[in-house]
C-alpha cells in the first residue's frame, strides 16, 4: 500500500527553506493531488536539487514515479531517501511493497520490519509484512502481522481476510473462520470474502453454511468462475449432483482454460452417470494441466468405468509418476484400475 507524506507545517516551512525547496515540495503535493503527476515529478526532482540532504523530495518522487509504472526508478528514490532518513518508515513500506512485487520475499521482509521498527502503528506496514512473511513460508509470522495489523485498522476488511488465510495454514481453523466471518460483516458485498468463507466452512464440513456463502459470492459476481466452482463441490458433497454439474459447467464456461475446474466438471459428469461427457471433461484437463494429479485420477475412473482398460492402465501410469503423490493414493489408483474388466465378465 502506497502512502503520501503529509508535507511539514507552513509554519515550519517558513523558518527553513533551503533553495525553496520546502515551497516546491509544497506545489508538487498539490500537482499530484490534481493528477498532474509529470508536474509534480518535476517539482520533487527540483526540490531535491534545491535540498540535497532532505530526504522528503526523494521519497515523494518514489511515489509519483510508482504512480508512471516506473518501479525501477521508484525503488531507486526510496533507497535514496532511506539513506538521508534512516527511520522514514513510509520509504521503507514501499520500496518493500515494490521488492514483494518482484518476489524478494526476504528483502521485503526487511524492509517492512524496518518500517514497523521505525512506526510500530503503521498499520498498512504491518499488513504488508504479513504478505511478505506469508510469501516466504512463515504463516505464524505472517499471523502476527495481521493481528497487529487489524488492532490499528480494525475496519479493515482486507486485514482480516489475509489473516484468516494465515490462521488457515497454520491450523487455526477456528479461528480462521471468525476472521473470515467479521471481514464479511465489514464487506458484505465483496464476493471474494464470501468465497473464501465458503471455501473454509468446507473444509470444515459443514456444508450447508458452505453453500449459504458461496451462493451469495455468486450472486454478488455471477462472473466470478471460482465461487462457482466451489460451489459446486460443495453440491456435490451434499448430495445434490444436477446442482453441481451445474456449477462446474458455469464455472468452466467462464474459465475454459482451467484444467482443475474441468477436472471436477468430468467428477460431477462421472457421478451423474454420464461418463461420455465425463471423459471429454477429464481429457480437455489433461491438456490444459498435464501434471495435475486430480485430472489424470478422473479420467483413470471414467476410462475404468467404460471399461477401456488399457487407456486406464496408461493414465494410471501418468498418475503414479507424478511428483508428490502419496502411497496412499497409489494403491487406490491401483485397486480402480485392477478393478477394469472385472465387471464385465
Amino acid at each position: 500500500m502506497i502512502a503520501l507524506v503529509p508535507l511539514v507545517a507552513a509554519v515550519f516551512l517558513a523558518a527553513a527553506d533551503p533553495g525553496g525547496a520546502a515551497s516546491l515540495l509544497e506545489k508538487g503535493e498539490r500537482l499530484f493531488r490534481e493528477g498532474d503527476t509529470a508536474g509534480a515529478l518535476a517539482a520533487f526532482t527540483e526540490a531535491a536539487s534545491a535540498d540535497p540532504r532532505d530526504a522528503r523530495p526523494h521519497y515523494l518522487k518514489g511515489v509519483a514515479l510508482e504512480k508512471k509504472g516506473d518501479a525501477a526508478a521508484a525503488a531507486a528514490a526510496y533507497k535514496r531517501a532511506i539513506q538521508l532518513q534512516p527511520q522514514m518508515a513510509e520509504a521503507h513500506n514501499n520500496l518493500g511493497a515494490i521488492l514483494l512485487a518482484r518476489g524478494d520475499a526476504a528483502g521485503a521482509a526487511t524492509e517492512l520490519e524496518a518500517a514497523v521498527r521505525a512506526k510500530p502503528d503503521y498499520a498498512e506496514a504491518q499488513y504488508n509484512l504479513g504478505v511478505a512473511r506469508d510469501a516466504q513460508g512463515r504463516p505464524a509470522d505472517a499471523v502476527a502481522a495481521y493481528k497487529a495489523a487489524v488492532r490499528l485498522k480494525p475496519t479493515e476488511a482486507s486485514y482480516r481476510l489475509n489473516l484468516g488465510a494465515a490462521l488457515r495454514k497454520t491450523g487455526d481453523l477456528p479461528g480462521a473462520t471468525a476472521a473470515l466471518k467479521e471481514a464479511t460483516r465489514l464487506a458484505p458485498k465483496d464476493p471474494l470474502a464470501w468465497t473464501d468463507l465458503g471455501m473454509l466452512l468446507s473444509d470444515q464440513k459443514s456444508y450447508d453454511e458452505a453453500a449459504a456463502a458461496l451462493e451469495k459470492a455468486t450472486k454478488l459476481k455471477p462472473d466470478f468462475a471460482l465461487a462457482w466452482n466451489r460451489l459446486g463441490r460443495v453440491a456435490l458433497k451434499r448430495g445434490k449432483v444436477p446442482e453441481a454439474v451445474a456449477a462446474q459447467e458455469r464455472a468452466r464456461k467462464l474459465d475454459p482454460q482451467n484444467g482443475g475446474f474441468a477436472a471436477d466438471l468430468c467428477r460431477a459428469l462421472f457421478e451423474q452417470k454420464e461418463a461420455g461427457k465425463a471423459a471429454g471433461a477429464c481429457k480437455a484437463a489433461v491438456e490444459l494441466e498435464p501434471k495435475n494429479p486430480l485430472a489424470h485420477y478422473e479420467l483413470m475412473k471414467v476410462l475404468v468405468a467404460k471399461g477401456e482398460c488399457p487407456a486406464a492402465r496408461a493414465e494410471l501410469a501418468k498418475f503414479k509418476g507424478l511428483p508428490g503423490i502419496k502411497p496412499e493414493a497409489q494403491k487406490q489408483a491401483d485397486a480402480i484400475v485392477a478393478s477394469c474388466g472385472s465387471a464385465r465378465k
